[in-house]
């Protein structure tokens, strides 16, 4: 029978999730370190089976009046969170905790909702599905409220000549011997002194970038949460990129920038970004393939690329079905769920003036 037990960060043992086998990193200590500097409320449940304690759970509460506990919140960068365990478990055992961890909330008045998006529940395919016609079994056969979170993600496990091999040759390949024949070369910050900079020129890129499109950064791409962001997760989470080249000028610029979050299983391509006058250069086609070459050699499975642009095909991904669980303590709840979430979201901007 499983009990559960709400902790500090302090009460944590963040070794024992660091070797839990389904971790990433989002739920290390590193993130929630992030997640506290840009005020974020973690929210960590020790998780027993009996009298064996067997792993945690992990995410953030939100809400007033109506209390949610999401893992993860949304807006702030993270993908996903969820359990972390000790042993590997069956999609139906982690279901079991987390219908069982809802029950608790809902009894103890700790919450009203709460909802996960978690990697071990996801599904695989090579082909595209659309979000109405995916099913998910499991989920289906349990009654489990859910949505679906499609994103792209490419092996680098195996070796770099069959990632390239992967690779779209218009599209993908040609631009990156282009990159290369033009001179340009990409650089990893490895200097905590440099941080600061990168975030900068990679926050004006990402201005760049959004101008184009009549938009603006989101609210987790603001340069301080960014900044937050890379400082937190440096050395061992982060991965920085800059690709450098010489103009028409002969003067070198930083033409692109991109940030990885690092993680023994996988990577997640967070942000990338490039002055689109330098686009002609193909400075992000190279960047992504030293990522890829990197995450290759430090012993990485996969690279998340957080999302479903188009672009992202070139480099030989498949689709990852990505389910968001919802339990509720009313049925209600979860038909105005997201109004209530954008209601919040106005109250904290209201709060924090």
């Amino acid at each position: 029978m499983y009990s559960f037990n709400v902790i500090n960060t302090e009460q944590a043992d963040w070794n024992f999730i660091e070797r839990s086998y389904d971790s990433t990193c989002y739920h290390s200590k590193e993130w929630i370190t992030y997640l506290q500097r840009i005020g974020c409320k973690p929210f960590i449940v020790e998780v027993r089976d009996g009298d064996i304690h067997i792993g945690y759970f992990i995410g953030t509460e939100i809400g007033v009046g109506i209390r949610f506990i999401v893992a993860p919140q949304e807006g702030v960068g993270t993908y996903t969170q969820g359990l972390c365990m000790q042993t590997p478990i069956s999609e139906e055992n982690r279901l079991a905790i987390y219908k069982a961890l809802a029950k608790w909330l809902f009894k103890r008045g700790i919450a009203h909702v709460l909802q996960v998006d978690d990697w071990q529940l996801r599904q695989t395919s090579a082909q595209w599905i659309s979000i109405d016609e995916f099913k998910h079994e499991i989920l289906e056969q349990l009654g489990i409220e859910y949505s679906i979170r499609p994103t792209l993600c490419a092996a680098v496990n195996t070796s770099q000549e069959e990632i390239w091999k992967q690779f779209h040759y218009t599209s993908c390949k040609y631009m990156i011997n282009k990159a290369k024949k033009s001179g340009l070369y990409v650089k990893e910050i490895t200097d905590y002194d440099e941080i600061k900079e990168f975030v900068q020129v990679h926050y004006e890129q990402l201005k760049d970038v959004c101008d184009r499109h009549g938009d603006r950064p989101s609210v987790s791409q603001h340069a301080d949460r960014m900044l937050a962001l890379c400082e937190s997760l440096f050395p061992n989470r982060v991965i920085m990129l800059e690709v450098l080249g010489k103009d028409e000028d002969g003067i070198e610029q930083i033409m692109s920038t991109g940030i990885f979050c690092l993680d023994k299983g996988q990577c997640s391509y967070w942000t990338g970004a490039s002055y689109r006058y330098y686009q002609k250069y193909s400075p992000n086609e190279l960047m992504v393939w030293e990522a890829m070459r990197l995450l290759n050699q430090r012993g990485g499975g996969l690279l998340n690329f957080c999302g479903m642009a188009e672009y992202k095909l070139k480099f030989g991904t498949k689709y990852e079905y990505v389910p968001r669980i919802v339990f509720a303590k009313h049925k209600w709840l979860v038909n105005i769920l997201p109004w209530l979430k954008q209601q919040y979201r106005k109250i904290k901007h209201i709060l924090k003036r």
